[in-house]
């Protein structure tokens, strides 16, 4: 008898485990409204010109002083391609595993992507379609719709956010809008290319939770927690 009753809690154990992992509607709709953004803002996009509300939006914050690089050079990494595997490693380190797969196809993915955008929805970078354009350690020529950084960290930022409390969300929330902010900053984009480059990566980000799963709210992470796998 006992033995039949380990054996059904051991199933029923099991069958737990598996309820964790779940696919939001909220995903979904995540997945049409920043698609939406994106194709909005991708016809929005005039190779030839910037129109003068983008470029107020674009002066005001290119125009900041130059202290605040140094601060911003740092939060514009975490849409940097090699912060991908360092997540992805943390997540493996923390036996997040289906986190960790998540993170690597939303990271690889919507940087490969983003390349291809950049080569559909032709834009030059500011420096070209502008005068008096500050640059700080940016490039001057190439390709600027869509932000690969911007598409980055929202891709991330969507991915890891279901693992994590409200505190963590408003963080991760952060760091992405401070590396759109960063890239326009520094002189690599213009407005639009950091608003199509985060409503990209939200895309593939609710893609990817949408093929792999989330888990459930007892699953998150939480910082006594951080070692305990789901």
């Amino acid at each position: 008898m006992d033995q039949r009753r380990t054996l059904a809690g051991a199933i029923q154990a099991s069958g737990a485990s598996r309820t964790r992992v779940r696919r939001r509607a909220t995903d979904l709709a995540g997945l049409l409204i920043s698609s939406l953004v994106f194709l909005l803002s991708s016809f929005l996009i005039d190779k030839s010109r910037v129109n003068k509300t983008e470029v107020t939006v674009f002066r005001w914050f290119n125009d900041l002083p130059d202290f605040l690089f140094e601060v911003l050079w740092i939060f514009m990494q975490f849409g940097n391609l090699v912060i991908v595997p360092i997540v992805v490693i943390a997540a493996i380190l923390l036996r997040r595993f289906r986190l960790a797969a998540a993170l690597g196809l939303a990271g690889s993915l919507v940087w490969l992507l983003a390349k291809v955008v950049k080569q559909v929805v032709e834009r030059g970078r500011p420096a070209e379609l502008l005068n008096e354009v500050v640059l700080r350690n940016a490039p001057a020529a190439g390709n600027g719709y869509v932000s690969g950084h911007a598409a980055v960290a929202f891709a991330l930022a969507v991915v890891v956010a279901p693992y994590l409390g409200r505190r963590g969300r408003i963080i991760v929330w952060l760091l992405a809008t401070l590396v759109c902010v960063g890239r326009v900053y520094v002189g690599a984009h213009l407005p639009l290319d950091v608003v199509g480059g985060a409503a990209f990566g939200f895309a593939i980000g609710s893609l990817t939770n949408l093929l792999l799963g989330v888990p459930g709210d007892h699953s998150k992470v939480h910082p006594r927690t951080l070692s305990s796998a789901p």
